[in-house]
Parts: structure tokens; C-alpha cells; sequence
């Protein structure tokens, strides 16, 4: 059944569907029968992959539309898809992500140099990185993010006001129970982020 917005035919219309994506028109023809195979691996990998939208449904204003669709926009993509292209595989069908595996943000940026962690007592965390700066994309200006996760797979951002050029971060966890923490950096200008790290707190 077709639909009308803005102007725009969208959906089933006779034989054809029509559809729209970054300004463009798109007409394609009704399958005359769609397959829809439940063998075990087939409805392993639906899991997987309902459990990577329901990650970005949960995540969407802290983490996807500020550092993923920047970088999904490079590749005509929504945030939301190359999230889920990139990190389905980290999924089981349970809905719980393998954290080693887990991308929390994707970039070209250079990522954290040898990233290493002292303790101070039970709660006080020095992040402690090599300032590798030599180019626009490792600038030592670059911001030091740092978000947290529960095992409700929500995430947050943390206050931090480091940058590639200071070399160390101190965390206070006493005021938050995170059991995963991520870190990147981060260039606004050029709204680009590195890989992520991640840590666990358990």
C-alpha cells in the first residue's frame, strides 16, 4: 500500500515499489514471491541484527546522530545502517554484544596511542595515552571522549576536557557504576572520530 508525504508516492503501487533516499527517486518491481528462510542460521543472524537496532534505538541522540552520522554521511549511508553494518556480528541473538568486538565509534581519526590505566584505589581511573601527533587526522587538539555502558546497553557520555596533546585523563568512577567504559578521540571541525576503546570496570 502506498503512502503520500511531502508530495512523494512512497510504498506498493500496482506491480512496482517506489522509494526514495537522498534526494532520488527509486522504482523497483514486486518480488512475484518473497523467500523467507528460517533455517537456524537465517534466524540467528535476524536476532543479531534486531538486537543491533534496538542498541541504536536506546543510543540514538548520545551516540549515533552525533559521531556515527557524520561518518555514515562519507558513505551515503544513515548512521543507524552502518552502526548495524558494522556491528551485527558483535551481537548474539539474546541481545547481548561481545564488548571485545563492540565498535562504539568508527573513524579514520588516529586512535588512541597505547592506551594503558593505573588504578589509585578502588574508584580513581588515570588514563595515560602517547601523543602521536603529526597530521590534521592525530592532531594533538583532538578531544579525549569517554562514554560509559551498563549492561542495559545504554550509554552516556562522560564530562572530559582532555586532549591528545595532554597525554592523561582522571576518572572519579565513585560517581557513576558503569560496567564498560569506551574512549576516542574526536575532531569537531573535521567530525571525525577514531576507533574506540574499550575497558572493563567489572
Amino acid at each position: 500500500m502506498a503512502s503520500i508525504k511531502d508530495k512523494l508516492i512512497t510504498g506498493l503501487v500496482g506491480p512496482v515499489i517506489i522509494s526514495h533516499r537522498y534526494g532520488k527517486t527509486y522504482i523497483r518491481s514486486k518480488p512475484s514471491k518473497v523467500k523467507n528462510p528460517r533455517t537456524p542460521g537465517q534466524v540467528n543472524q535476524r536476532g543479531k541484527f534486531k538486537a543491533a537496532t534496538q542498541f541504536v534505538s536506546r543510543n540514538l541522540d548520545e551516540l549515533i546522530r552525533p559521531y556515527w552520522n557524520p561518518e555514515a554521511r562519507r558513505n551515503s549511508m544513515s548512521g543507524q545502517n552502518l552502526f548495524c553494518k558494522l556491528n551485527t556480528h558483535a551481537f548474539n541473538s539474546e541481545g547481548f554484544p561481545d564488548i571485545t568486538r563492540l565498535k562504539l565509534t568508527t573513524g579514520n581519526l588516529g586512535e588512541v596511542n597505547n592506551l594503558r590505566l593505573d588504578m589509585a584505589g578502588d574508584t580513581i581511573i588515570h588514563f595515560i595515552w602517547d601523543n602521536n601527533s603529526r597530521d590534521k587526522k592525530t592532531s594533538e587538539e583532538n578531544q579525549f571522549k569517554l562514554f560509559g555502558m551498563n549492561l542495559d546497553l545504554v550509554v552516556k557520555e562522560l564530562p572530559c576536557d582532555a586532549i591528545r596533546k595532554h597525554e592523561s585523563f582522571v576518572l572519579d568512577l565513585k560517581k557513576y557504576t558503569f560496567s564498560y567504559l569506551f574512549c576516542f578521540f574526536w575532531n569537531p571541525q573535521l567530525q571525525l572520530a577514531s576507533n574506540s576503546e574499550w575497558i572493563d570496570c567489572t
